[in-house]
């Protein structure tokens, strides 16, 4: 497979460490010289210093043979040009990269128009993937998949969890799967027996709206958020406030910006902006309205700073706090026990492009593979297949399927139900099954199963 990519940067960078680890052709085009031989130089790539947007440089370097041609420079016009330029040479697939708020409002017309197979807003996929851990207090990680309909959530197991010494066969009634189980770095799938342990990385996958009913009834903490607290004022915290809002929870921003806090209380009806220093603020507060704040988000472009105004929060016994990373920070100060969550922006939108991506490129035919979730730097891998006429095994009960080892299906979802699979249910055309696969690639259906 041919893959190119315009911009060396942070995104850049991520994508092609991942894609040259799976062994694809892969060119970068970067207008810097520097960034350009500095890839050339630590990655098994080719590296080419230009105008990732000019006819001749793309026509030139053959951008019209690739599979997938990306574009993820820091200029939104810069992503479209170069994305419709490949397209018009021949390339496959595009994927371009757009930040400006108005330009993601209208993104099904510059898909349709422009022939982009895909639209990535890393700002928007940030607030996204924040919104949906705010639901989970315990959740790490939060993925949808079918359309929104299943969810796969990431959990860590704390001495205190009602989950820690009980086995899987103890965990009952509840509308669920565990169907990945994290020991000491080593994945694996568990079984019945397997008992679940303080440090355990647990991956569940269920229908959307059980899994809060779920955690209820393990009696794992599951509260609505009334009111939460964003510090910064950039886009992750104007989408993430819009969502928020619009699910009913009182939002705080501090930004300490004048001109900023002052455009984004124009710009958002609703909201309460505080013109302050987040630690500054917290001195002024009660614990009374501590103690009401339910979750506490950490947005600025300082590393430092979200890591320790995080590291405070959690020390007033707020329940949820996520803090913002750069892909390129190396903090290593919060300790096994911390509860703070850390999300990057850059590798959201990294894996978002690489899950997009795979799915193309691990499938011989490109509606077999809906999307694919990595995990666990690729030691896990959730892959959604769309189950048509000539997929093998089907309408068989799974107790009567032998599969190969370390893979499980984790949900099947038929019309608008989610099924947890049992040893009865079968596989039928037309539904959308998730595969968990352990240290193994998955193309198709088929290759879950033993011969």
């Amino acid at each position: 497979m041919n893959i190119f990519i315009v911009g060396g940067g942070a995104i850049g960078r991520t994508l092609a460490g991942q894609l040259v680890k799976d062994g694809y052709k892969l060119t970068v085009i970067d207008r810097n010289p520097d960034v350009a031989g500095r890839l050339g130089n630590t990655m098994d790539i080719l590296c080419y210093t230009g105008n990732g947007a000019s006819y001749s440089t793309l026509e030139e370097l053959g951008a019209g043979e690739a599979d997938i041609f990306i574009a993820v420079t820091e200029t939104d016009e810069m992503n479209i040009l170069s994305c419709l330029t490949a397209h018009l040479l021949g390339a496959g697939h595009t994927i371009a990269r757009i930040r400006d708020v108005d330009y993601a409002k209208h993104n099904h017309f510059y898909k349709d128009r422009l022939g982009l197979s895909m639209i990535i807003n890393p700002e928007l996929a940030t607030a996204m993937e924040i919104g949906r851990l705010l639901r989970f207090p315990l959740a790490t990680r939060v993925e949808v998949f079918a359309g929104g309909r299943a969810e796969l959530v990431e959990m860590s197991v704390r001495e205190e969890s009602p989950l820690n010494g009980k086995s899987l066969i103890e965990i009952t009634q509840i509308n669920l799967l565990i169907c990945a189980v994290v020991r000491h770095e080593e994945a694996f799938v568990p079984k019945g027996s397997t008992v679940i342990c303080k440090g355990d990385i647990l991956y569940l996958t269920g229908a959307a709206d059980e899994l809060r009913k779920a955690f209820g009834k393990l009696k794992l903490p599951v509260k609505p958020l009334k009111s939460v607290m964003i510090a910064g004022g950039g886009r992750i915290s104007h989408y993430l406030a819009e969502g928020l809002l619009h699910q009913g929870s009182k939002v705080t921003l501090i930004e300490r910006n004048e001109e900023m806090a002052n455009a984004i209380s124009g710009a958002i009806s609703g909201i309460n902006v505080i013109c302050d220093d987040a630690l500054a603020y917290f001195d002024s507060m009660s614990q009374t309205d501590i103690q009401r704040t339910d979750a506490f988000i950490t947005l600025t472009e300082n590393d430092e700073y979200n890591l320790t105004a995080a590291m405070y929060g959690e020390s007033q016994g707020i329940g949820k706090v996520i803090s913002r990373i750069s892909a390129k920070s190396r903090l290593k100060v919060l300790s096994p026990e911390s509860k703070i969550c850390t999300i990057s922006r850059e590798d959201v939108a990294a894996d978002r492009i690489l899950g997009y991506s795979r799915s193309l490129l691990n499938a011989e035919d490109n509606d077999a593979v809906e999307s694919l979730y990595r995990l666990m730097d690729g030691k896990i891998e959730f892959i959604e297949f769309k189950v048509d006429e000539k997929d093998q095994n089907l309408n068989i009960p799974l107790k009567n399927l032998k599969m190969k080892r370390n893979i499980l299906i984790g949900c099947i979802i038929r019309d608008t139900r989610t099924i947890i699979p049992r040893g009865d249910d079968v596989i039928r055309t037309g539904d959308t099954v998730l595969v968990a696969s352990i240290n193994r690639q998955i193309a198709r259906l088929e290759d879950i199963f033993a011969t």
